[in-house]
């Protein structure tokens, strides 16, 4: 059992490591050992404590669940990014910070892929601006009933580190080689009704709603051009799909040559998220398996296109 465990983590780490990287040299700087002690590991002769294939499967995205075999079984390891602290929006930037550092491990390979089903608006569109964000937020701590809700988005003040991280995780996301969106066709109108309800409970303001609304337009403009395009700005491919059936979730695939890593939004603004292969493998088939009954609309379905956004002009000027 210790060999066949030993013998899984170096094939898996084999199989991750770039065609023209050396493993005992990335384990190297990885471990700061000398390259005789990395070697007497590979080779059997000494066992990698638990600390270092701790500090191997952070580094190198490794599923420390599928090394020791737990996917050889029914049930497969999730990570929940709960709220552990007093201090949820510091706990949200722990959150992306996380995922910062994921999709920078994959935006740079020529493999990469985001596939996401969603039927709710995207955090990729919506965190650039400022109010929707904050909006996003705000929802997020009404529903932590311990929680003071301030009566304003104003009233939100989001760290520079906060600021920093969502900044950069935008640029990240869209730097990734090839991405591709099922929308739900009710994600603009669910994101109004949550927008109108919240200012009802009189948790957002007046002025709250009328820059939610002009944001919300700005989006709806930036995400056609980018629909006709079939690109983000710097030229990365983006795929567009409207869903011609509702969905109950949002699933994200996320993959490049040697690792792959899926996502179920859960609580708002989390996700929990598993590197199990079998179920990266169903979610994967689950979301290619949705274009099926979906319509492209990036640099194809040019009417269905024009009459998807003009309806959702219509739900936000509702507002």
């Amino acid at each position: 059992m210790k060999n066949a465990v030993v013998n899984e983590l170096i094939s898996t780490m084999r199989e991750i490591t770039p065609k023209e990287g050396n493993l005992a040299n990335i384990l190297m700087d990885i471990l700061c050992m000398s390259k005789e002690a990395i070697y007497r590991r590979l080779r059997g002769e000494v066992a990698f404590t638990f600390s270092e294939v701790a500090i191997i499967a952070s580094q190198l995205g490794i599923s420390l669940d599928k090394i020791i075999g737990n996917s050889m079984s029914s049930g497969a390891m999730f990570d929940l990014n709960v709220l552990h602290s007093l201090e949820p929006v510091d706990n949200y930037s722990e959150i992306l910070a996380r995922y910062q550092k994921l999709f920078r491990y994959v935006k740079a390979d020529s493999t990469s892929e985001v596939i996401t089903a969603s039927n709710t608006l995207p955090y990729t569109f919506y965190a650039p601006y400022e109010h929707l964000s904050k909006f996003r937020i705000c929802r997020w701590l009404y529903q932590n009933e311990r929680l003071r809700t301030p009566t304003s988005l104003s009233g939100i003040v989001l760290s520079e580190k906060l600021m920093k991280i969502q900044k950069e995780l935008i640029e990240d996301l869209r730097t990734v080689k090839r991405t591709c969106f099922i929308l739900d066709e009710n994600v603009f109108g669910s994101f109004v009704k949550e927008i109108k309800y919240f200012a009802e409970l009189g948790l957002v303001s007046t002025s709250d709603v009328a820059n939610m609304k002009k944001e919300l337009l700005q989006l709806l403009h930036e995400l056609e051009v980018l629909s006709e395009k079939g690109s983000f700005h710097n030229g990365n491919l983006l795929s567009i799909y409207l869903s011609n059936v509702n969905f109950e979730a949002t699933y994200t695939y996320v993959e490049k040559v040697g690792f792959q890593i899926c996502f179920l939004r859960v609580y708002s603004i989390n996700s929990m998220d598993s590197r199990d292969g079998k179920i990266c493998n169903y979610q994967k088939k689950w979301i290619h398996s949705l274009k099926r009954h979906s319509t492209l609309i990036s640099q194809s379905g040019e009417i269905q296109r024009m009459m998807f956004f003009n309806e959702q002009r219509k739900i936000v000027d509702m507002l």
